[in-house]
């Protein structure tokens, strides 16, 4: 859309906000001014929304005139910045009074006054066509070294224990020095890629230089107001970010993002997988099913009965076992592939014997094999959901990280068993733990971690052993998260960041950064290779329900024989008193 507007339109009753509306339909409006026709040299423009990438400008001059750029923009109160769209068209000589050449320049600022500089490039005309651009930032790219304020995030750890662990101080100098130092201690780090990426953009793409502010949270909307990064930028205490911020629709009404990223934000809960409870508990008992045993023991039962009806007609004059108890005791001697200690001389003895040797042969290959193999194959329990990891029974811990403890307590919000976890298994114990430290634990097992894994797989890459690395299990209790950087409402450097954010994609700078800073979960190779650490031991736990039976074993032997000593001792003195007794009747 195109509007002219002449000498008559600059009168006192001129509505500028009318006329120069916009519509759903109308996004961009062109408007064309001819100053040589307007005689109030007291006109000015009163708002600055005018300049923005909506509006673009045509304005004739009068003739020589084109020394006085810089006069004509402070009179008129033409405050420009680096997406405004404005021309001007200077006549050089006439033909028959009409005007045969023109001078045509494109003005814009790098930075609203009084920061940044006018730049005023010519526009030239090649074979009837004015500008060869394709696009306006084409041009605008260089911001000839301007300074922009910008926010980080400055101390993030410790937020939950009131401890400090980062050597971050309010110096920009040192502020610098550390977000361009590559540390072991793997902290810190979706703020040193950010600064990785927008040191890239703005210094070798837009020549901008950064002055760097921190705070110590990301933006939350806390009683109408918006706290940390998100705060800071409307207030107008910075231009754009440099950390990683995540992308939601409630942050979109306040602010805006530019230059999104590769780098997901996905706090995760992670742990070794635990291994069934009910397998250290009835190890000895599952290999085979309740009605199985059960036919066990009613075939020891008939073998009892069927050796005790032979033996007791059976005649041997070295040794004969009469007894229920004794030949009970035998059969399960038998079982357990013992031998016998008495000499069979009837056939049909032989044989039953024999019967029992080759079953109870065939039941303790079935049961051994089975027995072993459920040892040295753990049955995992499977945790994919927060009840599951509630009911799991392990301890759990947060990383004591700003983003990862707020996104924790939001959580729980919504999500009752995550409530119950952190009231229950987090805050009694104090479990907010650095990662180092959190990741140091969940090594030992029984451990949940609720940590960010883009940093703390760096631990596990350089703690963990191979073995250990096939049993980790992750389990996210959000989507991950795409994230970008954050620059005011109707920002003017929104685009060019966009624009040089992309440039760093296509050249894979963006993908080399990721790859320095962002851990990835580790590969389980343990698996593919048979090593010594990949052979399972049996731990004491497996089979404590054996030392459990044995040692009920060894009371029941005990109170049995202190009962028979009792026993005994009652039968003697009663004995001792019969014949007293009898002896005191014959005297």
């Amino acid at each position: 859309m195109i509007l002219y507007r002449g000498k008559e339109d600059f009168n006192n009753d001129f509505n500028l906000k009318k006329v120069l509306s916009l519509s759903l339909y109308s996004p961009l409006l062109g408007v064309i001014v001819d100053w040589s026709c307007n005689e109030d040299l007291s006109f000015e423009f009163s708002d600055n929304w005018l300049w923005n990438s909506s509006y673009h400008w045509l304005m004739i001059m009068e003739k020589n005139s084109n020394k006085n750029i810089r006069s004509f923009l402070s009179t008129k109160n033409i405050n420009l910045t680096v997406w405004s769209e404005v021309f001007l068209a200077y006549p050089n000589n006439t033909m028959y009074g009409i005007f045969k050449n023109w001078h045509i320049f494109d003005i814009y600022r790098t930075a609203y006054e009084p920061r940044g500089q006018l730049m005023i490039d010519v526009v030239n005309e090649t074979f009837g066509k004015w500008g060869n651009r394709i696009c306006k930032y084409d041009k605008r790219s260089n911001l000839e070294n301007l300074t922009l304020d910008v926010v980080t995030i400055g101390n993030a750890y410790g937020s939950a224990t009131k401890t400090n662990s980062t050597s971050i101080t309010a110096s920009n100098k040192e502020l610098v020095k550390y977000l361009r130092t590559y540390n072991l201690d793997r902290m810190n780090y979706g703020q040193k890629f950010s600064y990785a990426i927008m040191y890239s953009l703005t210094r070798n793409v837009l020549n901008l230089t950064m002055y760097i502010k921190t705070t110590n949270s990301w933006g939350y909307k806390t009683n109408n107001k918006w706290d940390g990064v998100i705060g800071m930028l409307i207030s107008g205490e910075a231009d754009f970010s440099v950390i990683l911020n995540a992308i939601r629709p409630e942050r979109l009404e306040v602010v805006e993002y530019s230059a999104i990223t590769t780098w997901e934000h996905c706090p995760s809960f992670i742990f070794r997988q635990p291994r069934s409870s009910s397998t250290s508990m009835n190890i000895f008992l599952r290999p085979f099913e309740m009605n199985v045993w059960f036919a066990i023991i009613g075939l020891m039962l008939l073998s009892t009965l069927v050796y005790y009806t032979i033996i007791y007609f059976e005649s041997n004059e070295v040794f004969i076992l009469k007894t229920l108890s004794d030949i009970f005791l035998l059969k399960i001697g038998t079982l357990c592939q013992q031998g016998t200690v008495m000499e069979l001389t009837k056939l049909s003895n032989r044989f039953i014997v024999l019967l029992m040797f080759l079953f109870s042969l065939i039941v303790y290959q079935f049961y051994s094999s089975s027995i072993v193999s459920g040892l040295l194959r753990p049955t995992i329990i499977n945790i994919d959901s927060l009840r599951e990891l509630d009911e799991s029974g392990l301890d759990v811990g947060i990383e004591d990280y700003n983003i990862v403890t707020k996104l924790a307590n939001m959580a729980a919000e919504t999500n009752p068993y995550m409530k119950k976890i952190i009231d229950k298994k987090v805050k009694p114990k104090s479990e907010y733990l650095f990662a180092k430290d959190g990741v140091k634990k969940v090594k030992k097992g029984h451990y949940a971690f609720y940590t960010d894994p883009a940093s703390s797989y760096w631990f596990v890459n350089d703690i963990f052993t191979e073995k250990e690395k096939c049993d980790l299990s992750e389990l996210p209790i959000t989507r991950p998260e795409v994230t970008g950087f954050l620059v005011q409402k109707n920002s003017p450097y929104r685009k060019l960041i966009n624009i040089a954010g992309n440039l760093l994609l296509e050249t894979g700078i963006m993908d080399r950064e990721l790859q320095i800073w962002y851990a990835k979960k580790p590969k389980c190779v343990a698996g593919k290779t048979t090593t010594e650490e990949s052979l399972v031991s049996v731990g004491i736990k497996d089979i404590i329900s054996l030392y459990i039976f044995l040692l009920v074993g060894f009371i029941v032997s005990i109170i049995t024989l202190l009962l028979e000593k009792i026993i005994h001792h009652l039968i003697n003195i009663k004995k001792q008193t019969d014949t007293n007794r009898s002896i005191v009747l014959q005297k």
